[in-house]
């Protein structure tokens, strides 16, 4: 089943993936964040999130070659 995400004061919340109740929920403040297959409207949004911190231990880890580097660098 299709599950819209949608964002509103930093939380997440699935719907079942109807335009109709879509629009309505845009028209009460709330912004698209992304469409996810999922069986459940819970593990929908633990999908949603999981896919949103897939790459942060990549991004860490340059980040913590980079400053390796570069100290070594400025300390010869």
């Amino acid at each position: 089943m299709d599950f819209y995400i949608l964002k509103k004061n930093n939380e997440l919340t699935a719907i079942p993936a109807e335009e109709s109740k879509c629009k309505e929920y845009l028209n009460s403040g709330y912004s698209y964040v992304n469409k996810v297959a999922a069986c459940t409207a819970k593990s929908a949004v633990k999908k949603q999130l999981s896919e949103k911190n897939r790459f942060t231990p990549i991004f860490m880890g340059i980040a913590i070659i980079l400053i390796a580097a570069s100290i070594f660098y400025f300390s010869r």
